[in-house]
């Protein structure tokens, strides 16, 4: 029995065309191209091809499905795609609706695609879809984790998409944690959306995983940001990616890569991994309409440390009740440090992505806080970190900010490490909402080299006692996160 893989669709606008579809003047109308004879449309694109070495390791995929909505006589060409290679499997002519399956026992491509080449004029090609023949399958429910402070447009836009996908997809459920409480609360059986204290992401999308695991609703949650732009295919194919998984990759995170808003056939990172003194993107750069960076794409490299991050990233509940709850970060870093606790690597596919704004837009002195003071923390979990590494990282970081001559860049880096020495205890004595007040409030001292002085002393400090607050951290994590006792106190569940 054949079950729907993910859809052949149409460009949302032109920007983001060529990951769609390719042609010369195609003329493209609300919900269908129309091509003169002897024009071409071709899918061998981000979002239309077919993953065919993907889903082969990943799931029991015997054949696939090819099922197009067309409209008057054309000529289809399918073929396989490998490090360049384009190798065809057949040449055929059709009229109107298309049909095949494609055994895949032979297959060795990394893509298998099409394109259709009009015989007359009037051609119109309308939509699509990928089917797949597995030898077993899962009962599969996704619960859509997205955590949010007043982002109210963002939200009636990824409300509208999500909701079309609900109508068609019924084991999709969508949990929309408010920080700002600013949405109208909402429990019905495909959405809700709850208020939440403003703990940042780290306490947002916590809260959703504690809710998700105590409803017991569904086997998988996907964390996204709220600032996102979706393509609903993308959704489609984890879902079937979690309903056909083989029992080796059941315990491993889905992840969802980035491109730009700015530029969006530009791929700014899929999964990447912590270098003990920064991390590192994976897929970095990848113009994702050419072949060459396609293929490159689906061969990036399992490497230590690596994680998804949280603005795609499904991961079974399994996972969670086996490896417990993200630190209490408030921002940067919990994703990172949780996809490492996994000890897996990652999945990633071409298809599987949405488009975020760039990070440089929100870069500010609070948020560099954040970013350093969590980047040292995620040095004490990290495999192959050590007290070498966090004393580089400290040296690296002030010695940066001295070469730019960044006061204000000094000074809140100097609050960073004072809080980094006080461990989790310190950090989390007061409500992270309270915390981040008193960032935003922080001037730091009034004589640069007096900041400068004072941080030197706090990093030999904690080059000397670096054991015991290594400790610290680990005991934090593994006494306070593997049950929800601590985040139910600290985000004032219980009153």
């Amino acid at each position: 029995m054949f079950e729907k893989l993910y859809s052949i669709k149409l460009p949302m606008d032109a920007a983001r065309q060529s990951l769609y579809i390719k042609g010369d003047l195609l003329d493209i109308k609300d919900d269908y191209v129309c091509l003169k004879q002897n024009q071409t449309i071709d899918f061998a694109t981000y979002f239309n091809l077919f993953s065919a070495r993907k889903w082969q390791t990943y799931t029991s995929i015997s054949d696939v499905r090819i099922q197009l909505h067309i409209r008057g006589n054309y000529r289809i060409t399918v073929y396989e795609v490998s490090q360049q290679q384009k190798q065809e499997l057949y040449s055929e002519t059709g009229h109107d609706d298309y049909q095949k399956d494609i055994s895949l026992q032979s297959c060795q491509a990394n893509f298998i695609t099409f394109a259709i080449t009009a015989l007359e004029d009037g051609v119109q090609f309308f939509k699509g879809a990928y089917y797949g023949q597995f030898e077993d399958a899962h009962d599969t429910n996704i619960g859509i984790i997205i955590c949010t402070f007043k982002r109210e447009d963002y939200m009636k836009r990824n409300f509208k998409t999500l909701q079309e996908l609900m109508k068609e997809n019924p084991h999709f459920h969508v949990m929309v944690i408010d920080n700002g409480r600013t949405l109208p609360e909402t429990r019905n059986e495909q959405l809700q959306v709850i208020h939440n204290r403003n703990y940042g992401g780290s306490g947002g999308f916590t809260r959703g995983l504690m809710e998700q695991v105590n409803q017991g609703t569904n086997n998988y949650v996907l964390m996204m940001d709220d600032d996102i732009l979706i393509e609903t295919s993308s959704l489609e194919r984890v879902y079937a990616l979690c309903r056909h998984i083989k029992s080796q990759y059941a315990q491993q995170m889905i992840a969802g890569s980035m491109m730009s808003m700015d530029e969006p056939t530009i791929q700014y990172e899929n999964t990447a991994y912590w270098g003990k003194v920064r991390l590192h993107s994976l897929g970095q750069g990848f113009d994702l309409t050419t072949a060459e960076d396609l293929v490159r794409n689906d061969q990036l490299p399992m490497i230590k440390n690596k994680y998804a991050a949280w603005w795609f990233c499904c991961i079974p509940v399994t996972v969670v009740k086996q490896i417990g709850y993200p630190l209490p970060n408030f921002i940067k870093g919990d994703d990172m440090e949780y996809g490492i606790r996994n000890h897996q690597d990652i999945i990633a596919m071409n298809g599987i992505g949405v488009w975020h704004e760039a990070f440089d837009k929100k870069m500010s002195p609070v948020v560099n806080y954040y970013s350093d003071r969590n980047m040292l923390i995620l040095n004490e979990f990290a495999d192959g970190c050590g007290r070498g590494t966090v004393f580089f990282s400290m040296i690296a970081r002030l010695g940066r900010r001295i070469l730019r001559g960044d006061t204000v860049g000094i000074r809140i880096f100097e609050l960073a490490v004072h809080d980094y020495m006080s461990g989790y205890e310190g950090i989390t004595s007061i409500g992270a909402d309270d915390k981040m007040e008193q960032v935003k409030a922080y001037k730091g001292r009034k004589h640069i080299s007096a900041s400068v002085f004072f941080t030197m002393i706090q990093t030999l400090k904690i080059f000397l006692n670096y054991r015991t607050l290594h400790e610290r951290y680990i005991q934090f994590r593994d006494n306070q996160l593997q049950s929800q006792n601590f985040w139910k106190e600290y985000l004032k569940l219980n009153k």
